[in-house]
């Protein structure tokens, strides 16, 4: 397994974060931390976040939600100069977080997006562009519903090149093709407004992460960059951010980086 598909030996942060036009940071951090410390990161998050966290019908998921909105708000403080506990967090009409105006900082401000499933998270950090990240296990999916789902959601593009290609390829391909496209409308910020089967994603093996068409859009392709995340074995990840990557930084939460707050 390469490096860069095993977040836990991504490099530990610089004591000074900053961002430059063009680059992305990846975070790759474990949701799964001892009950009391979960219990100390409450203190970081808003009412509404605590609300949210309070619906979750399994405790289980709650304190999954806690642990990556915490680290979400820790990592922001570091780029913003902040304490984790002035951070406001603000959602747009679709729900997509984001910073309020008057705590994005001045030109350039900081982007970003987070995503969890299972026992991991991947949270993405860029200065000015729309940016997306979707992270999911590969949990198994027997073949009918799996070719269900793809003649759903997926183009007739993707559909297609699914069913083209042998049996034991089809799971991680399907997965393949619903993080690149989630990843691509949590960048947009549209939420479910932007159906999924409006434009079409690469998603052959070994082929690169490319959006390849977009019937609203013609010209989105050229707009927007796609990159593959696969973090852990079992678990795969895409990024759609808008313009050209110049640098990406892989980067890894550990549990020490929880004592950056003071409860």
């Amino acid at each position: 397994m390469s490096c860069v598909s095993d977040w836990q030996c991504w490099p530990e942060p610089p004591a000074h974060l900053s961002l430059l036009p063009g680059e992305v940071h990846i975070w790759c951090a474990s949701l799964a931390v001892p009950s009391a410390t979960v219990e100390q990161l409450v203190s970081v998050l808003e009412a509404g976040e605590l609300q949210r966290a309070a619906r979750f019908r399994y405790e289980s998921e709650r304190q999954r939600f806690i642990v990556a909105r915490a680290i979400l708000r820790l990592i922001l403080s570091r780029y913003l100069g902040l304490s984790p506990l002035q951070l406001r967090l603000s959602t747009n009409p679709w729900g997509k977080p984001e910073l309020p105006s008057f705590l994005a900082g001045t030109s350039p401000r900081v982007t970003f997006n987070l995503s969890h499933s299972e026992t991991l998270a991947l949270y993405a950090f860029t200065l000015e562009q729309a940016i997306g990240v979707d992270l999911e296990y590969l949990r198994p999916l027997p073949e009918r519903e799996l070719e269900q789902l793809a003649a759903r959601y997926f183009s007739p593009g993707e559909y297609r090149t699914l069913c083209s290609l042998p049996p034991e390829e089809r799971l991680t391909s399907f997965f393949r093709c619903w993080t690149r496209k989630e990843a691509y409308v949590k960048a947009r910020g549209q939420g479910l407004s932007l159906p999924l089967d409006t434009f079409e994603v690469s998603l052959a093996p070994g082929m690169p992460a490319k959006l390849l068409a977009s019937r609203e859009e013609p010209d989105a392709p050229e707009r927007w960059s796609l990159l593959a995340i696969e973090p852990a074995p079992s678990y795969i990840g895409a990024l759609a951010v808008t313009g050209h990557i110049q640098h990406v930084a892989y980067l890894r939460w550990n549990d020490q980086q929880f004592s950056s707050f003071a409860t």
